[in-house]
């Protein structure tokens, strides 16, 4: 055996496939260059432009052309998008209309209201008012935009007061009875409803207010409660004639009674006759006041007052003249009762009278065995309707209908010869000047209830009554 040793170079080989190699990299790189060629010739037509007109779209939506369509969308997923696009703005454009119909609608019940709208920031700074506050207060818009809501008061601190008691309650004022100014300083009577604007958190962003004039209403009042003094003058006439007749012979009895004693000497029927003459008097004079306090025009003296002291002093008054007839009398007030704005010496008055008509009411009934006269009052606030209630309560000898019809009524009295017919009629006066309500529950033998609700916040410029 033997060895063969050749050598062969593989040179050429090597560069035959070094070549090859350049040349696939060469033919790669040209098709890459000629395939971005060729797309971007091709990018312009198949979607720069597609993309171009979702731009401008966009813009047109942005600047608040809604009208904007594509039209002739294309068969492709931009043509898809471009549907999309369109079915969008157009529900866009149907709920724009819709709401713009619906703020139109709600801006001609505003500005066509002849009630005063104003809506106030939250630092007091008029922000928008209706056609119906320019015409009741004077005022051009640009005249009060951006000025303080005081300005429209007569007196600012009823303002305060309403937005003390809108606080309170969290919700709303309802029916507060104010007064603004118009800009040639006239005073109007209004009822204001006062109300937050709440942002869609229910957070307060300012205050909605809505006034009624009620000045003519007001004048109209005052005109017709004129008329009714001159009609209870003019009933005086006919309604005093009985009353007079009653004390007439009340008179003419005690001078018979003195003329006898005095002829035959005796001075018991002098004395008879002359407290029978004394007591006429006396009654003479009580129903010339009575119907003096109830032509009069008041000036009510407003302060604020503890009701609950108040109608303890009535009470304890009371208390001596209605144990002398064998009736008791309690005092109920509730602790929690608010202090109010009133005339005391008038809501005094009118509370003495019904007790001590309540006390008379007793006195003219027979109870049976394990009942005994009592006479209640009780006051307690009532939250719901800022008001307070004064209840003067008895188990005497009750009302039927037709005396609840009529015992308001002036000159119309239950107390036969003791009565002017004039004390009820002045009490309902008094609470009716403070703005309050006086009404009677009553049932034969069953006893009565006269229930006096008086607002907690009484103008304080009331005027006279």
């Amino acid at each position: 055996m033997g060895f063969l040793n050749a050598e062969y170079s593989l040179h050429r080989v090597d560069a035959m496939a070094a070549d090859r190699r350049l040349l696939i990299l060469v033919t790669v790189l040209i098709s890459l260059i000629l395939g971005l060629g060729a797309l971007w010739l091709m990018f312009p037509p198949l979607l720069g432009r597609p993309i171009r007109r979702l731009i401008e779209g966009t813009e047109q939506i942005a600047a608040g052309r809604f009208d904007f369509r594509f039209e002739r969308p294309r068969n492709d997923e931009i043509g898809l998008l471009q549907e999309s696009f369109n079915t969008m703005v157009a529900r866009i454009q149907a709920h724009r209309e819709e709401l713009r119909s619906v703020m139109e609608y709600l801006n001609g019940i505003v500005e066509n209201s002849a009630d005063i709208i104003i809506t106030v920031s939250p630092e007091g700074y008029i922000e928008t008012l209706n056609r119906g506050a320019e015409q009741a207060l004077g005022y051009r818009r640009v005249e009060v935009i951006g000025k303080r809501i005081e300005m429209l008061f007569a007196d600012p601190r009823e303002r305060d007061v309403a937005i003390a008691q809108l606080k309170r309650t969290g919700r709303n004022v309802t029916n507060y009875h104010t007064h603004f100014r118009t800009k040639h300083g006239q005073v109007r009577d209004v009822l204001l409803t006062l109300s937050y604007l709440r942002d869609r958190h229910g957070n307060p962003i300012g205050t909605f207010g809505i006034s009624k004039d009620i000045t003519r209403e007001k004048k109209l009042q005052q005109e017709l409660l004129q008329s009714q003094r001159f009609a209870a003058i003019g009933q005086a006439v006919t309604g005093i004639q009985h009353a007079i007749k009653n004390l007439l012979n009340g008179l003419k009895g005690g001078a018979f009674l003195i003329r006898v004693g005095l002829t035959k000497d005796n001075r018991q029927r002098v004395e008879e006759g002359l407290a029978m003459v004394e007591e006429s008097i006396e009654r003479i004079s009580q129903l010339s006041r009575n119907m003096l306090n109830y032509a009069k025009e008041w000036k009510l003296e407003l302060q604020t007052v503890d009701l609950g002291q108040l109608l303890e002093k009535i009470s304890s008054l009371n208390q001596p003249a209605a144990a002398d007839r064998g009736v008791t009398l309690r005092n109920e007030t509730s602790p929690s009762m608010p202090p109010i704005r009133c005339d005391p010496e008038l809501i005094g008055m009118a509370t003495t009278d019904l007790v001590v008509n309540a006390i008379d009411a007793c006195t003219w009934k027979h109870y049976p065995p394990g009942q005994s006269p009592e006479v209640v009052v009780r006051a307690y606030p009532d939250d719901a309707s800022r008001r307070v209630v004064i209840e003067v309560r008895d188990n005497g000898c009750g009302m039927d209908e037709e005396i609840k019809r009529n015992i308001f009524t002036p000159f119309f009295s239950t107390k036969k010869t003791l009565g002017s017919g004039l004390g009820l009629a002045l009490t309902a006066r008094i609470i009716n000047v403070h703005g309050g309500q006086l009404s009677v529950e009553s049932e034969p033998d069953q006893g009565s209830v006269f229930r006096i609700q008086l607002p907690v916040d009484v103008p304080r410029n009331k005027g006279e009554c």
